[in-house]
């Protein structure tokens, strides 16, 4: 009969016993997890954007994790929430850019460049599920996500 591990020596995710000089939850980025509620506002800032993302085709996704930044930037004991609504914003607002300057370019060509711009925006929404889908499993380990793909950064 085998034994469960005792979690404080056995970490399912990194294969190691955490070190002394980190509090428990803390990431190596400095952002505490302070409650299973900050971590679950963090999941839902990267899942909210990747619904959005594909009812939207990438133009409101920037929308969700901007209000739950707004929500929570100022609430004590939601750093986290706070911090993974700032990258999912940042990373949003990055492919947003890309996404309407395709649409820009279809409409001044009048058409001409539509099929082959036509796949950007498609491009971008697909890239967006399966990046913030990435970043909510993240948030469900409570660690934060780094984007990639993140060339603008509106809120620091």
């Amino acid at each position: 009969m085998s034994q469960n591990p005792n979690p404080e020596q056995y970490n399912q995710y990194s294969q190691q016993a955490p070190s002394y000089s980190q509090a428990p939850g803390q990431q190596p980025n400095g952002y505490v997890v302070s409650s299973k509620d900050d971590q679950n506002m963090a999941m839902l800032a990267h899942l909210a954007s990747a619904v959005l993302s594909l009812l939207s085709f990438a133009s409101a996704s920037i929308l969700a994790p901007l209000v739950m930044w707004f929500i929570y930037k100022d609430k004590p004991g939601y750093s986290f929430t706070k911090e993974a609504s700032r990258r999912a914003f940042n990373f949003n607002f990055s492919l947003w850019v890309i996404s309407m300057a395709s649409w820009l370019l279809i409409i001044l060509t009048f058409g001409i460049l539509g099929i082959i711009l036509w796949v950007v925006p498609m491009v971008v929404a697909i890239l967006m599920v399966i990046f913030h889908s990435l970043a909510a499993l993240a948030a469900n380990r409570g660690e934060q996500y780094t984007y990639p793909m993140t060339f603008i950064e509106i809120i620091k």
